[in-house]
């Protein structure tokens, strides 16, 4: 067992439990409609508390842990250690005048007391480790330890007709996202595709989660208006970039130590050494925009949408800039770069058929950032605002999901079940192509294999990948208890996504669990995570494990984990 530095966890946890029992002594009027006096005007405060203790339940795999790449985030935790010591806070604040006008906040706060101040290396790695005096950097610390908070929503809306027109308008940080999409699978290929950054975080440690749980706000202008009974148009306009969240390196799902934001350097080898991440290459804050159309005519008995988005990449690419300073001096960096000016075309359908619900998508990206060879060289400087040296060009994606419910059986009360199969195909490359990670390209390739193939996580022509869930639900086990046992599992069926985290063959994760909704007011949920793939054994060279693999959460096979969540809104 590693020594951790852990601090008084009382003084890191005591701002958040003061913060609760503030909210608390306010009594149970806040889990309702706070009375006014004023039949027009709704005013609601929800809080949502949630508890949950993870325990990490496989050993370290030995290919893993031996990589001095790849080693932090299995090293962070023993076998039998809690990944998750964590509580979070999510404050909802509602008030709408007549369902005409009125603003909306909420808010989040979260506390880890399974992490402290220092990453944990394999100990024959501790002195090129990716953080700084092997110290947790500040980033790091205030999205995984905490106490820590952020705004989320913070909008105004207003409902009114223009003319004989419905109109509805919001300015603010909120979500917009369009399409059919249902799973992490299906964001990553549909039309929402960097529509708002995702909670990767969040989206690592549940799998199977909804795409609609993982999209975060961004301050923003949108509207829809209602032209006649069956066309709707819709478009938005953005004031604020923000890229997606991740599992960053030297954390329990962190799958790479260099990644993302939170580690400050990385070692690479003779004669570079130590190589420190420069600042992240963003685009402009604002000017990303998009424009739908929603038409549900008669005879369709189903709605077709068509949409146009202008985009910057809310995923980077980590290239290592080798350059020479005026004076001759050799100056390197590493860098997130992210691309904009991508344009997106796409058309949905969704419809009920025979009780289940359809949902179909078909997009093309138009000079999109395509998956980069990791840490991959150039020499040509910094780039610009929304620029970016690595590989892009032109994709296909579409995607089809089913969803439905079954009525009771001799085995359970109901149940509910979905899946989605996406699929996505490389149609050129524009630029960058000595870095594209692609097969047949010079991106595709290791010190230790000259020559990648698909099982070295190359990308391929074309990608499948498929997601399911399904949970079946006891009513009443016990006077005011249901039982459900949600599932979900994630695949890739043949090659890897040309995008980036796109998907890749054989590479995937299931869950399973139980779950106890209390009362319709306490839920409990007991969840046991898995990633799986294969990972490519290349032998040593220089103390460390030469491997790859067909995706990156590959490098998570040996993370499982075992969590048991409380939460309760008051």
């Amino acid at each position: 067992m590693h020594k951790r530095r852990q601090g008084s966890q009382w003084n890191r946890i005591r701002p958040i439990v003061l913060a609760v029992a503030a909210l608390g002594a306010g009594g149970n009027a806040a889990a309702f409609n706070i009375d006014t006096g004023n039949e027009d005007l709704e005013v609601r405060w929800d809080n949502t508390i949630r508890y949950n203790v993870a325990g990490r339940t496989k050993g370290r795999n030995p290919l893993i842990a031996g990589n001095q790449a790849y080693d932090q985030g299995t090293f962070s935790k023993d076998r039998g250690d809690a990944v998750a010591n964590r509580i979070d806070l999510l404050t909802e604040f509602d008030l709408s005048y007549k369902k005409m006008l009125g603003f909306r906040f909420s808010g989040a706060g979260w506390y880890d007391g399974a992490y402290g101040d220092d990453p944990h290396p394999n100990p024959k790695f501790a002195a090129i480790g990716e953080y700084n005096g092997n110290h947790y950097s500040s980033y790091t610390k205030r999205y995984y330890q905490g106490p820590a908070g952020e705004v989320l929503d913070a909008f105004v809306f207003a409902n009114f007709d223009l003319g004989n027109v419905p109109t509805k308008v919001r300015g603010g940080r909120h979500t917009v996202f369009w399409g059919e999409a249902l799973f992490l699978g299906g964001a990553l290929h549909g039309i929402s595709y960097s529509q708002m950054p995702l909670d990767l975080q969040k989206g690592f440690a549940t799998p199977g989660v909804e795409a609609k749980e993982l999209f975060r706000p961004l301050n923003q202008v949108s509207g829809q208006v209602q032209v006649t009974d069956t066309l709707s148009l819709a478009g938005q306009y953005f004031l604020e970039w923000e890229p997606y969240r991740y599992p960053e390196g030297g954390t329990y799902l962190g799958p790479a130590d260099f990644a993302f934001n939170g580690p400050d350097r990385v070692f690479a080898g003779a004669p570079l050494g130590f190589v420190p991440r420069g600042d992240a290459r963003e685009p402009k804050q604002r000017g990303e925009f998009g424009l739908s159309a929603r038409w549900s005519p008669e005879f369709l008995d189903g709605t077709l949408g068509f949409y146009y988005r202008n985009y910057a990449d809310k995923l980077p690419q980590a290239l290592l800039n080798l350059r020479t300073a005026r004076n001759g001096v050799p100056f390197h960096q590493y860098n997130l770069t992210y691309a904009d000016d991508i344009d997106l075309y796409g058309i949905s359908f969704a419809k009920n058929i025979g009780g289940v619900s359809v949902g179909a998508e078909m997009s093309y990206r138009h000079n999109t950032p395509l998956a980069a060879k990791i840490l991959g060289t150039v020499t040509t400087g910094f780039p610009g605002e929304g620029e970016t040296v690595g590989p892009r060009g032109d994709t296909l994606h579409a995607l089809v999901n089913v969803l439905g419910t079954i009525s009771e059986t001799p085995l359970f009360g109901a149940a509910t079940w979905a899946t989605e199969l996406v699929w996505s195909r490389l149609e050129k490359v524009r630029s960058g192509a000595n870095n594209f990670s692609g097969v047949g390209y010079g991106g595709c390739s290791f010190a230790f294999k000259p020559v990648g193939d698909v099982h070295d996580g190359c990308a391929t022509r074309d990608y499948f990948g498929l997601g399911a869930s399904f949970t079946p639900t006891w009513f009443q086990v016990s006077p005011g208890v249901d039982l459900s046992a949600p599932m979900a599992f994630s695949y890739g069926l043949k090659g890897n996504s040309a995008t980036t985290f796109g998907g890749s063959q054989a590479n995937g994760n299931f869950t399973a669990g139980l779950g106890l909704d209390i009362f319709q007011k306490y839920r409990i949920d007991l969840k046991y995570v898995s990633y799986f793939g294969r990972i490519q054994d290349y032998g040593q060279s220089g103390g460390s494990t030469n491997i790859t693999a067909a995706g990156l959460t590959t490098y998570l096979k040996d993370r499982d984990f075992l969590g048991l969540t409380f939460k309760t809104t008051f």
